[in-house]
């Protein structure tokens, strides 16, 4: 595509002088003098670009798959994953593919101590959960602790972030000595290291630990459950809380870091922008704070270590920060900087979260749709594996026809695409002499 005439809608005419990321951006000199890169899907091409031949050479996966043995053994929990619309967590790596600009982010995001909140925002359907899944595995294997908890306006809404934290420390997994541990396997371990004694709330638990007294009634007090243990505090399920938990995950972080030598704690938040369902507005309000109080604790934003608590109008609130404090328990948002906390939210593109807190470093990944070489080499690779498990055997024009009559649900969603991908292979191996555009004209 080099030399190139191109058109962009707001900087002209350019000229293509270089290209990247397989050809997703354009490095364009514009008239104006203006030498800079642009996402090739911008541009008008005022000359006729090449034609691409997508079987010309084979497109190179951005990971090394693994042999069709091993993915064999697991390819009915590939393809029943796929039914769904989703990739299993198990296969990630190997079922990634037309991501290398979003995932050289995310690694840039991990690696990026200056930064300590990732908003990733995408239409439904475009691959946010795919990416969580996978920062999950990144973060783990770049030596990061992580937990992730998926929003739902029933059981783990954002306006309670008891809930939120009940959810996180159930999923928190911790990298240490080629193992990886959950919550209570990690604290039997730091309540050994003498760690976190003025900690208002871990502290006294981790000494009781330490000297075998913990029951059943506390551990499920220090995970979130509800019970009628409170001889360390209440940790209260009202919407007010959101210091007290950010003061517990940015202790256990800290902890986390001094004593098991990984990186920080990563958590990861999917499905964020539900957090619109609720039945009053203050729970949507309580929602947002404990966004910002995340946010605000993954930057290590020094005024809530000492900000001053004052009584507002209807609820305890910081003379700095403006977030919302329990009035029972007020504990600051952070235990001790630095927090070593990284936060990840996956999003819609009219959940604006970057524009609600514009004065903070807040990285924003926007998801663009697959291009079309991209779904076709996921779509012959899923051909092979779905031959290896169900021995369904296609021509090369069935293939041609199955994916050209699929390809347009890839305009709506890569979801949508994927599980009609699996429903067509589906009906060839029932219905074998039935034409699939014939009877999707017919049923339409």
């Amino acid at each position: 595509m080099r030399g190139l005439r191109v058109k962009h809608p707001v900087l002209g005419e350019g000229k293509i002088i270089d290209t990247r990321l397989q050809g997703y951006e354009c490095l364009v000199q514009f008239a104006t003098g203006l030498t800079i890169w642009v996402k090739r899907r911008q541009l008008v091409f005022l000359d006729s670009p090449p034609e691409e031949n997508y079987h010309a050479k084979p497109l190179k996966p951005i990971f090394s798959f693994p042999s069709f043995k091993t993915l064999v053994k697991g390819g009915r929990e590939v393809i029943e994953a796929f039914r769904a619309g989703i990739v299993p967590a198990n296969w990630i790596k190997s079922w990634t593919v037309g991501r290398a600009r979003e995932l050289a982010e995310i690694k840039s995001w991990l690696h990026d101590q200056t930064s300590g909140t990732l908003v990733i925002k995408g239409e439904y359907g475009a691959g946010k959960t795919h990416l969580i899944e996978y920062l999950y595995h990144q973060a783990k294997e770049l030596n990061y602790a992580v937990a992730r908890v998926s929003i739902d306006p029933f059981s783990t809404q954002l306006a309670f972030p008891k809930r939120i934290y009940r959810e996180l420390i159930q999923s928190l997994r911790v990298p240490h000595e080629e193992k990886t541990l959950n919550f209570r396997e990690s604290l039997v371990i730091l309540a050994q290291k003498d760690v976190l004694s003025d900690h208002k709330i871990l502290g006294p638990f981790l000494k009781v630990l330490k000297e075998e007294r913990v029951t059943t009634s506390m551990w499920h007090w220090i995970e979130g459950f509800e019970n009628l243990f409170k001889d360390f505090g209440v940790l209260y399920d009202h919407t007010t809380a959101a210091n007290i938990y950010c003061y517990i995950l940015s202790g256990l972080s800290r902890a986390l870091v001094e004593c098991f030598d990984v990186k920080g704690l990563v958590l990861l938040f999917d499905e964020t922008e539900v957090s619109r369902i609720y039945r009053y507005t203050y729970e949507w309000q309580r929602g947002i704070n404990f966004l910002k109080g995340l946010v605000l604790v993954a930057n290590d934003e020094p005024e809530l270590i000492e900000e001053r608590v004052i009584k507002g109008e209807n609820y305890y609130q910081g003379e700095q920060t403006g977030l919302v404090y329990s009035g029972y328990r007020k504990l600051p948002y952070i235990y001790q900087l630095p927090t070593y906390l990284k936060v990840a939210f996956a999003v819609t593109p009219d959940f604006s979260l970057e524009k609600m807190m514009t004065e903070y470093n807040i990285y924003t990944l926007e998801l663009e749709p697959l291009e079309p070489q991209y779904l076709e080499h996921f779509f012959y690779r899923f051909v092979e594996l779905y031959y290896q498990v169900y021995r369904l055997k296609l021509t090369s024009k069935e293939k041609k026809e199955i994916f050209s009559f699929i390809r347009e649900y890839a305009s709506i969603s890569t979801r949508l695409f994927i599980k009609a991908m699996v429903e067509c292979l589906d009906f060839k191996r029932f219905y074998p002499g039935v034409n699939l555009k014939r009877l999707a004209e017919e049923v339409g």
